[in-house]
């Protein structure tokens, strides 16, 4: 009986590994988590009152969104994650998260028109073309927070370095009204 028990672990394990490594083909990165310290960073550069639609793109094993629903009570976290295993794992840690929903699907599909504010540690490529996608189609007064990788073509509002090892940057951007990414920089450490 437990060598039964055993090979059906090591074929759910084995199919499990078969598909974070089609997906990371087919996605182009594998799914990987935030850092604590990064998490902490990106959750104290969101406004606390946030009331509206929060996304958390590419929310991976959900490192970030279960904390960020915990932390926004008054919002709706929307975690967007394409990959079979790290979707599975979000999905069992969200549950009882009455603000929390999680969807399997590309976050390119995503209406932003009335989000408050949008997270993500992403990839360059997935960075550039959102970018894009959020200076048309975020509302004034939204927020975008983003780990490692800046959002080209726009000026953060703030960044912070991370004491570690890499200096890490969370950035932080603000819409303004004329849908614009606001002009000023600052640089807290």
């Amino acid at each position: 009986m437990s060598t039964v028990l055993g090979l059906a672990v090591l074929g759910v394990v084995g199919l499990a590994g078969l598909a974070i490594v089609w997906q990371t083909l087919t996605v182009g990165i594998s799914p990987l988590p935030s850092s604590a310290r990064a998490r902490d960073a990106m959750l104290a550069l969101l406004p606390p009152t946030l009331e509206g639609p929060v996304h958390e793109l590419g929310a991976g094993w959900g490192t970030v969104a279960v904390p960020l629903a915990r932390r926004l009570p008054n919002a709706t976290v929307i975690a967007w994650e394409r990959s079979v295993v790290p979707f599975a794992v979000l999905w069992l840690r969200a549950r009882g998260l009455r603000n929390l929903e999680v969807r399997r699907a590309d976050f390119f599909g995503a209406d932003f028109s009335r989000a408050s504010a949008v997270v993500c540690y992403l990839f360059t490529g997935a960075m550039e073309r959102l970018s894009r996608r959020l200076r048309t189609d975020l509302p004034p007064g939204a927020v975008v927070v983003t780990h490692t990788f800046a959002l080209r073509g726009w000026q953060p509002e703030l960044t912070q370095r991370l004491d570690d090892l890499y200096r890490t940057p969370v950035y932080r951007y603000r819409v303004e009204a004329s849908s614009q990414p606001l002009a000023s920089g600052g640089d807290q450490k």
